[in-house]
C-alpha cells in the first residue's frame, strides 16, 4: 500500500512539473513574441533607434542573406540605416509563418517567413519575401537579439 501511495505521489509531482514547464514555455513564447512584434513595429515606423533597442550590442553576431557575417552590431547598423533611409513608407509587412522554439528560460529561437512591400524615396515600389532566424537571449534581464540570419526568396520569373 505504501509503495502504491509513493508511486502516486511521485507521479502527481512529476505532472505538476510538466504543467509548470508548459506554463513557463508559453509565458516565454509570449514574451518573445511581444518583443518580436515591437521589433516589427519599429521596422514599420522606420525607427532605427527603437529597432536597435531590441539587440544585445555586446553579444550580437549574424548572417546576411548574401552569406557574409555581421561580426558585431556595428557592422549591421549601417545596413539597416541605409535601408531605412531609402524607404519613404512601409506599405505592408506580413509574417505568415512564425515559429518559436524555447531552448531554456534564457534562450529562444524564432524563425519566420515574411513579405514586405515598400515605397522607396525614388517613388518606386519594391516587394521582397524571405525568411529569418533570430536568437533571443534574456541573459541581460530583457529579451534581446544576439543573432539573426536572413534569407531572400528568389523572384518568380
Amino acid at each position: 500500500m505504501l509503495n502504491k501511495q509513493l508511486i502516486i505521489a511521485i507521479f502527481t509531482l512529476s505532472l505538476s512539473h510538466v504543467a509548470q514547464a508548459n506554463i513557463d514555455q508559453e509565458d516565454i513564447k509570449k514574451e518573445v513574441l511581444d518583443s518580436f512584434k515591437s521589433l516589427v513595429e519599429a521596422s514599420k515606423k522606420l525607427d532605427a533607434n527603437a529597432y536597435f533597442e531590441h539587440f544585445d550590442s555586446d553579444k550580437f553576431v549574424g548572417l546576411n542573406s548574401d552569406g557574409t557575417n555581421w561580426n558585431d552590431l556595428n557592422e549591421l547598423t549601417p545596413v539597416v540605416d541605409a535601408g531605412f533611409n531609402s524607404i519613404q513608407k512601409v506599405t505592408s509587412l506580413e509574417f505568415p509563418n512564425v515559429k518559436i522554439s524555447v531552448i531554456d528560460d534564457k534562450t529562444v529561437i524564432l524563425v519566420n517567413e515574411f513579405t514586405q512591400t515598400v515605397l522607396l524615396k525614388n517613388d518606386t515600389t519594391h516587394t521582397v519575401s524571405g525568411g529569418g532566424t533570430q536568437v533571443w537571449s534574456k541573459h541581460s534581464g530583457q529579451w534581446k537579439l544576439v543573432s539573426v540570419s536572413a534569407s531572400i526568396k528568389p523572384l518568380k520569373r
